[in-house]
C-alpha cells in the first residue's frame, strides 16, 4: 500500500507545498498499532480488526495478482488459458502475518477451497521489497499488491497473473485512532483524502 500513500502524499504537497510528510513502510498490524499508540495520526492499512480503537475509513481498491520471475519456466503459464492452479503448485514466498497481504491471500485460498497447507511455501518474509526481489530472481511466486509490482511487470523484470476471471480487489483503508489526540496537520490531511478520494 506504500505507493497508494505515496500518491496521496504527493498530491497534498501540491496544495500544501510548505507540508511535512513522512511516510514510513510497515505490515498492517504495526499500521493500526501506531495510529492507536498515537506515533502517527493516520495509517494506510490492507486489513480492518474488530478493535474500536480504530476508525477505519475505506478509500480505495487494490488489485491482488501473482507476481512470478520472468523467465521461460514461468512464461510457460502465459500460453495457458487458466494457469491459476497449475502456479500454485510453484514454491511460494509468503508475507509474515501482521501483513494485510497475508490475510487476504489466506481470504482468496479459503475461497478456492485451500489452505497454506496446499502451497509449496519456502519462505515468510516481512519486508515486500526484499520479497519482490526474491521473485526476481526465480525463488518463486507469491500473491501482492498490483501497485507494488506494475512498474517491475512493465520494465519486464516480473509477470504477473491475475487471481482468477475476475480481478481479485481488496479494500484500502485510511485507520486513525478516534480518542487519542491527532495533530492539527493530521486533520488537515485525513480532510483533505476524504476530498481526494470523493469520500
Amino acid at each position: 500500500v506504500t505507493p497508494v500513500m505515496q500518491k496521496l502524499a504527493e498530491a497534498y504537497q501540491v496544495v500544501n507545498p510548505n507540508a511535512e510528510i513522512e511516510v514510513q513502510q510497515s505490515d498492517s498490524t504495526t499500521g493500526m498499532q501506531s495510529a492507536i499508540d498515537g506515533i502517527c495520526d493516520i495509517g494506510l492499512v490492507g486489513t480492518t480488526t474488530s478493535d474500536t480503537s480504530c476508525e477505519f475509513l475505506p478509500f480505495a481498491s487494490d488489485e491482488l495478482v501473482i507476481a512470478a520471475p520472468a523467465t521461460p519456466h514461468y512464461q510457460a503459464y502465459q500460453t495457458m488459458p487458466s494457469p491459476l492452479n497449475a502456479l500454485l503448485k510453484e514454491p511460494f514466498l509468503l508475507r509474515e502475518d501482521n501483513s494485510g497481504t497475508k490475510q487476504e491471500t489466506l481470504h482468496f485460498l479459503k475461497n478456492k477451497g485451500l489452505s497454506l497447507d496446499d502451497l509449496n511455501v519456502i519462505a515468510v518474509m516481512d519486508d515486500a521489497a526484499a520479497l519482490k526481489q526474491c521473485i526476481m530472481l526465480g525463488m518463486g511466486i507469491s500473491i501482492l499488491s498490483k501497485a507494488t509490482v506494475q512498474a517491475d511487470a512493465r520494465q519486464g523484470k516480473l509477470l504477473l497473473f491475475p487471481l482468477g476471471e475476475a480481478a481479485f480487489l481488496r479494500k484500502l483503508y485510511l485507520v486513525y485512532s478516534p480518542v487519542k489526540y491527532m495533530a492539527e496537520e493530521g486533520g488537515v490531511f485525513l480532510e483533505f483524502a476524504k476530498r481526494f478520494y470523493k469520500l
